[in-house]
């Protein structure tokens, strides 16, 4: 009975013997076992990069900070002109227009039934623009709701340019 190995080496597989493979063998104690060498290895296969993994990074902060605030907003209990500084003005005036539908006026205190939602799950596709569209789908006391965002590089900053509450 044979095993087939990949040598390091070698360009085609090598057929080896299985009792050449003892569990205190060199081949198990290579650089290849390790996790770090796996993502390295994945990195260069999918050709990505340490500023793919601080944007990716990024965009999942930003995301998951103007999801709750923008229920927030929704709830009646924080202005929008707190999002002015990572929003275009057309989504400050859709959510602004929403809140007003939806709580018929701000308020400092939250309505019955409106917590600050826990974040259950962030969708995050990367376009070929550069933009990134993102969903967050958040968790409150009675509900469950959803954000989509669409967040674009604009002046060496990210900035959400369109957004759609469900």
């Amino acid at each position: 009975m044979s095993t087939i190995t990949i040598s390091a080496r070698a360009t085609t597989p090598v057929a080896q013997p299985v009792d050449s493979l003892a569990p205190n063998s060199s081949a198990l104690d290579t650089p290849a076992d390790a996790p770090a060498h796996l993502r390295r290895a994945l990195d260069h296969i999918f050709h990505r990069t340490d500023l793919c993994r601080t944007e990716h990074r990024a965009i999942v902060e930003i995301t998951h900070s103007v999801a709750r605030a923008v229920f927030e907003v929704v709830a009646g209990y924080r202005s929008v002109s707190q999002l002015a500084f990572v929003m275009e003005p057309t989504c400050i005036a859709k959510i602004q227009r929403r809140a007003l539908l939806e709580t018929g006026q701000y308020s400092v205190e939250p309505e019955p039934g409106t917590a600050h939602g826990q974040i259950l799950s962030l969708h995050l596709d990367h376009c070929f623009s550069g933009a990134w569209e993102c969903t967050a789908i958040l968790g409150f006391k009675n509900r469950v709701r959803a954000v989509a965002l669409k967040i674009e590089p604009w002046h060496g900053r990210w900035q959400v340019t369109d957004v759609e509450l469900i």
